[in-house]
């Protein structure tokens, strides 16, 4: 009867213990937020190559691959996959476990034996244990059912590394997009940028001397008041395209991971540099976006995956086979023998799971898999739909930046006639403001239209699933671009860039 109740004044005592420890929230203090911050702040920009010269558009890809923090994440979710597949391949091992301790009792444990039929105590009591006593005992265990479904796992596992690697194949080709639009824009604000703030300006002075002609009667009202709002029409799309321009190398910065308001400039090509026809027929592009796009190789691996998991509900209905290896020790000194091997083999066989629950879990699995089948056809004629969407706005764009370049001609031809005018004394000097601009607009729109094409013919690679980077380099778990210099990641490039489509 003590012993009962010290062993309840005890567990009162535990009891009141853990509620006394319960845990409180905690909202985070300034200074741990302020101290997030710097480290964020310094984890962001650390260990970056600095920039030397003229960033070209290799250059700026290889820094975009290599620093971009969205890039990083996949690169660490590639990481994470691989931890998980070996975590997955550990438990096909057969299970180990060593068993040792240490038993003590206040006295000893013992019996008596009674008749069944007379039920008279037939033997005085005894005990064959002593009060304390060590023991150790090391035992392997292997199912082999257990080891067929681990098997199967961890192959499930090692596609779903697969597939990381194939989004990070996506996460590349969007930064290949958008940082070769990016950078053809900061081209183009580069090129025209310094002549069109003169223009602006230009164009401002003009516009404030018709309204003192205006104001002054020195010209006619009416042709004062057309000439200001061709003006201000001119000066609006020149406005627009220069704001434009000026978050251009903003854009491009910011998908190199450069700091807000860093000071660099693009490599500016000579010439126009217009990309060319394709050498691929529309067929030949379907078939290898069909073979290439990251989605659609994707859910090849879902299925996959999905085929595995039939194969898995399939193994969960055969009987497990279980072998297992003891060792024992134990120090009591009533044993005849302290140490001793044991070996046994079972069978066991849930035939309520094999009846009723397996099939039904392999119709399952078989499900999913005719769903993966059809989201990928599905996902198919989508891609089949973006790259003859793709190659049509390839084509529209070449029309365009050639009707731009014919546009632009007209303007030089008309800009040139109206400073002859001038110096024939037939033109004003206005007149030849109002031609400054619309010849420097139709610069701007063909640099834009320039931009354009690039940016469509980067889509339209970007619908194939072609590479910014030979597929060989990074198709492997353990590549990180971090490893890699800035100056061999751009060469790199350039080789897999001068490759034709």
């Amino acid at each position: 009867m003590k012993a009962r109740k010290t062993l309840l004044a005890a567990m009162i005592a535990v009891m009141a213990g853990s509620t006394g420890c319960a845990i409180q929230p905690k909202p985070m203090t300034a200074a741990e937020v302020q101290d997030r911050i710097r480290s964020d702040h310094d984890q962001m920009f650390a260990q970056q190559e600095p920039i030397t010269g003229p960033v070209t558009l290799p250059e700026a890809l290889a820094r975009a691959l290599k620093y971009n923090l969205d890039h990083r994440v996949k690169q660490m979710e590639i990481a994470l996959a691989n931890r998980i597949l070996q975590s997955a391949s550990a438990d096909m091992l057969p299970r180990l476990a060593l068993d040792a301790g240490y038993s003590n009792r206040s006295n000893y444990s013992g019996g008596t034996s009674m008749g069944i039929e007379s039920r008279q105590v037939t033997l005085i009591p005894s005990t064959s244990q002593e009060r304390s006593y060590a023991d150790a005992n090391l035992n392997l265990v292997w199912n082999v059912l257990d080891f067929g479904v681990s098997k199967v796992t961890a192959e499930q596992k090692a596609t779903d590394v697969l597939i990381t690697l194939e989004r990070r194949r996506r996460v590349m080709q969007n930064i290949w997009l958008d940082t070769n639009e990016a950078y053809w824009n900061a081209v183009a604000a580069q090129r025209l940028l310094p002549d069109l703030n003169r223009l602006i300006t230009k164009t401002r002075r003009a516009l404030g001397d018709s309204r003192k002609m205006e104001s002054t009667a020195a010209q006619n009202p009416e042709v004062a008041l057309n000439y200001q709002k061709r003006l201000m029409k001119a000066l609006e799309e020149l406005s627009k395209l220069r704001k434009e321009m000026t978050l251009a190398k903003a854009r491009l910065g910011a998908l190199m991971n450069l700091g807000p308001g860093a000071d660099y400039r693009v490599a500016v090509p000579k010439g126009m540099d217009v990309p060319g026809q394709l050498g691929r027929s529309l067929e030949e592009l379907e078939q290898l976006a069909l073979a290439n796009q990251p989605e659609l190789r994707e859910e090849d691996y879902k299925t996959r995956i999905r085929v595995l998991d039939v194969k898995k509900a399939v193994l969960r209905m055969y009987p497990g086979l279980e072998l297992s290896l003891g060792g024992h020790a134990n120090d009591n000194s009533f044993l005849y023998n302290n140490s001793w091997f044991d070996v046994a083999l079972r069978l066991s066989w849930n035939l309520i799971h094999a009846i009723h629950k397996g099939p039904a879990e392999k119709r399952e699995a078989q499900a999913h898999v005719e769903l993966a089948d059809s989201r990928r056809m599905a996902l198919s004629m989508a891609v089949l739909t973006q790259v003859w969407v793709g190659h049509a706005r390839y084509q529209l764009a070449r029309d365009d930046h050639a009707l731009a370049g014919e546009m632009l001609r007209v303007e030089n031809r008309l800009g040139e006639l109206t400073q002859r005018g001038q110096q024939a004394e037939t033109r004003s000097q206005m007149d030849v403001v109002l031609a400054s601009a619309e010849t420097l607009a139709a610069r701007m729109r063909q640099e834009v239209s320039l931009a354009q094409l690039h940016a469509s013919q980067a889509r339209l690679f970007h619908t194939v699933g072609v590479d910014p980077l030979d597929y060989s380099l990074f198709a492997v778990k353990d590549y990180a671009f971090s490893q890699v210099p800035v100056k061999d990641l751009t060469q790199q490039i350039e080789q897999q860039l001068a490759r034709p489509l």
